[in-house]
Parts: structure tokens; sequence; C-alpha cells
């Protein structure tokens, strides 16, 4: 039986077989936003759904080689097995009678067949790691960026709410203005009118901008520590494979 789980391995960790099951992700992702289509389905609707109905079945195979290669059981409930179950569980699911609205959600999570991709591209798994190895200064920097909507939500309604923009009528009315003026991504479609509110609104567009280089600085210098690691850790290899 040790054999055998070590024989599967290999084969799952094989070069072909990651990159296959790749390619294959990235046509179940085009197939899906196809099938929303009703024009293009009139013409290939029957090619989609066969896509699909293959690749279901391989990743199914796939599903079951992963539990029959676990070294314990448990492991079954880890994040990755998880992934791969929710891949594949919709489109089971599909064929029992259910309401409309369940089966939408079923379809939405046809999604998870993009997280299987996590599995097999190293990228992914550095800003994985990235984002582990700066998880405090992460959550620092949210924390900031909460108390910066809060803020400008409350200075922005006490400078504007007596003007009639519904808008700015409440503190929570005015998260949504705080929220995209902070992103700097402004949509306009609510903006200040007194000279205290275009104030408050300059000082906390700055502010965002300020943020986004904050967060941007923790994140790149995370990446450039992870993949630095593994450039050493390569070298090291190297170097006793030499002697």
């Amino acid at each position: 039986m040790l054999e055998l789980k070590n024989k599967i391995n290999l084969f799952l960790h094989s070069i072909f077989f990651e990159k296959f099951i790749i390619f294959l992700i990235l046509i179940n992702l085009i197939v899906f936003v196809l099938q929303t289509d009703s024009f293009i389905c009139k013409f290939i609707g029957k090619y989609l759904n066969v896509i699909e109905y293959i690749s279901m079945i391989i990743f199914s195979v796939e599903y079951i080689l992963r539990v029959v290669a676990l070294k314990k059981f448990k492991d079954i409930f880890s994040i990755y097995m998880i992934i791969d179950l929710l891949a594949i569980l919709p489109f089971y699911l599909s064929f029992i009678p259910i309401n409309t609205v369940f089966l939408r959600l079923l379809r939405l999570m046809r999604l998870f067949r993009i997280a299987k991709i996590t599995r097999y591209v190293n990228a992914i798994s550095n800003i994985k790691q990235a984002f582990v190895t700066r998880k405090n200064e992460l959550i620092i920097t949210s924390v900031i960026f909460l108390i910066a909507v809060f803020l400008s939500s409350t200075f922005i309604y006490f400078a504007e709410h007596k003007t009639g923009n519904l808008a700015f009528r409440s503190i929570p009315s005015s998260f949504w203005w705080a929220i995209v003026t902070i992103t700097t991504v402004g949509y306009g479609d609510a903006y200040p009118i007194t000279f205290l509110g275009k104030f408050i609104a300059s000082f906390t567009a700055i502010f965002g901008v300020g943020l986004h280089g904050l967060v941007i600085g923790v994140i790149s210098s995370a990446l450039i520590d992870v993949v630095n690691i593994q450039i050493k850790d390569s070298k090291t290899y190297k170097l006793k494979e030499k002697k």
C-alpha cells in the first residue's frame, strides 16, 4: 500500500501532470465564462458541456487519487483538499432537483476551480508566504485603514450633512465616500461642496496614497525576502550536490 501511495504521489507531482492540470483549469475558466453568453451557447453550447464533463471526470479521478495517497486521513480536511472537493462538488449536486437560488450558488462555486491552480503555481505560493511572514504588519495596516475610514466618514458627515447631500446624511452612509476616496478610486458619485468638506477630502485622498505606498512596501519587501531565501536554498542545494 505504501508503494502504491508513493507511485501516486510521484505521478501527481510530476511536471507533466501539473502542467496538464493548470491547462485544464484555464480551459474550464474559459468554458465557465462562455457558458454565461446565450448567443455563444446556441452554437457551441454542447461542446462546452462535453469539455466540462470530461474535465470533471479528470478532476474527480485526481481527487480520488489524492485521497488514496494521503498519509493521514485527517489530511483530507487540509485547505488544498477542501478546495479540490469544492471544485467538483457543484457539478454533481447540479443533478439533484434543487431550487434555482441554490443552483446559482452552486454555479458560482465553480470558481473554486481557479483556486486549484494555487497548488501548482510557485508564484502564488510565494505570495501566500509573503502574506504569512508579514501578517502582523498587514494587520496593523488594515487597522489603520479602518480607523481612517471611520475618522474620514465622521469628519465629512459633520462638514457636509447640512448641505442636503444624501451621500453624507449619516456617518454609515459616508463610509462609501471614505472608502472610494482612501482607495483613490473616486467614482464621483459623492463629493463635498463646502470648503471644510473639500479640505477633509483632500487630506483623505493624500492619506490614501500614502497608505497604498505602505501596503505595497510591506508586500514587496516580503516577496523579495521569500525569493532571496529560495535563491539561497537553491545555491546551497547545488553546492551540496557538487560535493
